[in-house]
């Protein structure tokens, strides 16, 4: 290999572990802004109630579904849902967050699949049906865990 080749090979590396670096710094950051300032859910008992929430059975085993909101604006729209998917002994095994307009006929309800449970966003974010898989994988698992990927 020429001296050029060589010099370029390492200044890519640098630039490779650095960026790694960055990003892992900002990732830290942002987990941190995230711990301290946490969203405010509440309503719990009535949001699980309303979507249809609660103990459910997949495959032998219960499941219990807990859905809070962040109360939306004055017109009951925009409310924002955290769903949690939590094993009998209370081991949280998956989360996700989606927006529920309470005044409009959007559906909002859970739907409960063989092995699925199917929740409606009615944010512009994304698309409009999603499903968590029952039992939830490892990687819900790990999602429900770390800030930015569980919504």
């Amino acid at each position: 290999m020429q001296a050029w080749q060589v010099k370029w090979i390492a200044m890519i590396k640098k630039i490779v572990r650095w960026s790694v670096v960055a990003v892992l710094i900002i990732y830290g950051m942002i987990f941190a802004i995230d711990k301290i300032f946490p969203d405010k859910f509440y309503n719990c008992k009535r949001d699980t109630s309303y979507l249809r929430g609660g103990i459910k059975i997949y495959g032998g085993q219960k499941y219990n579904i807990v859905l809070c909101g962040t109360g939306g604006d004055e017109n009951f729209t925009g409310d924002e849902i955290r769903l949690q998917v939590f094993s009998e002994k209370g081991e949280l095994l998956a989360q996700r967050g989606f927006v529920v307009n309470w005044i409009t006929n959007f559906p909002r309800e859970l739907e409960y699949g063989p092995d699925y449970v199917t929740y409606y966003d009615a944010s512009q974010q994304s698309g409009f049906e999603h499903r968590i898989s029952m039992p939830p994988t490892w990687w819900d698992w790990i999602k429900a865990r770390l800030p930015l990927f569980d919504y």
